[in-house]
């Protein structure tokens, strides 16, 4: 898992067309904008269905990606 800081205002991009922008942060509640293509699906984890969310924890808790992530 990458973690990164970011301040308000500030952004970053996952692949060439979606992009996360930090909106807002209040105590531990933090508002993200994101931007992408009609053609990419975007849902909060709790509103997945129950084995979707158990993999994408999983993923979350062994490292998730390829290790590219330097």
């Amino acid at each position: 898992m990458l973690v990164i800081a970011r301040r308000v205002g500030e952004a970053l991009y996952i692949g060439p067309d979606v992009m996360l922008v930090i909106r807002e942060v209040q105590g531990k509640q933090v508002r993200i904008g994101i931007e992408a293509p009609p053609s990419v699906a975007v849902a909060r984890a709790e509103l997945l269905p129950p084995e979707r969310s158990a993999s994408v924890g999983e993923a979350a808790a062994s490292g998730g990606g390829d290790g590219d992530a330097d």
